[in-house]
């Protein structure tokens, strides 16, 4: 288990921007969706991500040398845009409003990413909790764009090699602060491996 659907009332309080507003609903959202997985029974509890756009663009907000860019930023300055705007079509995920990470400059790796967010489950519950984080592989292809990020790494591995880093920092706050279980998520790597001659220049 991991995402739970956010409320209306949550999605308005960001996009006006109210950050007391927003923070008030995420704590009374967020204690629901633990009563919810409390009264299920589930063992290891998360805080839903109900504070997260999805799971890779929020670290994009949270990490130095990361930008969000729409797909139509990204596809405009893409090796291969034919490709680029096919995969987009393909994998339904050609809304205007979706943000991808890129890197734009060398990443932060002492960037806080899930860290807050423990910290309020843990006064939420007092059954052992959960943290979930991308997996190094998926933000390393997420985040590399040619054109813009091989102006500060040198190769996609020169990246990858910062998000580990990233990543083990992130984990080890994350085992100080008593989390129980980390779950590295990767939805696509399996896609990826079976479908490896069609990956070039696509969405992921």
């Amino acid at each position: 288990m991991g995402s739970m659907p956010r409320s209306t009332e949550l999605i308005d309080a960001k996009k006006d921007g109210d950050k007391a507003t927003f923070d008030k609903v995420l704590f009374h959202d967020t204690k629901n969706v633990v009563k919810l997985q409390e009264d299920a029974g589930i063992d290891a509890i998360v805080d839903g991500e109900l504070s997260r756009d999805n799971y890779m663009s929020f670290v994009g907000t949270k990490v130095d040398g990361i930008k969000m860019m729409s797909l139509k930023e990204i596809a405009e300055k893409s090796t291969d845009k034919k490709s680029f705007e096919k995969s987009v079509a393909n994998m339904d995920a050609s809304d205007e409003n979706i943000r991808n990470p890129i890197a734009v400059g060398k990443l932060n790796t002492d960037s806080v990413l899930d860290f807050e967010e423990i910290k309020r489950l843990k006064t939420l519950t007092d059954h052992p909790i959960k943290a979930t984080l991308p997996s190094p592989y998926l933000l390393t292809r997420s985040m590399w764009l040619p054109n813009v990020t091989g102006e500060v790494y040198d190769t996609r591995a020169d990246l990858g090699e910062d998000v580990v880093k990233l990543l083990l920092n992130e984990i080890h706050r994350l085992i100080d602060i008593g989390v129980d279980i980390i779950q590295i998520d990767d939805p696509i790597l399996s896609d990826v491996v079976f479908n490896r001659r069609n990956t070039k220049g696509s969405f992921y």
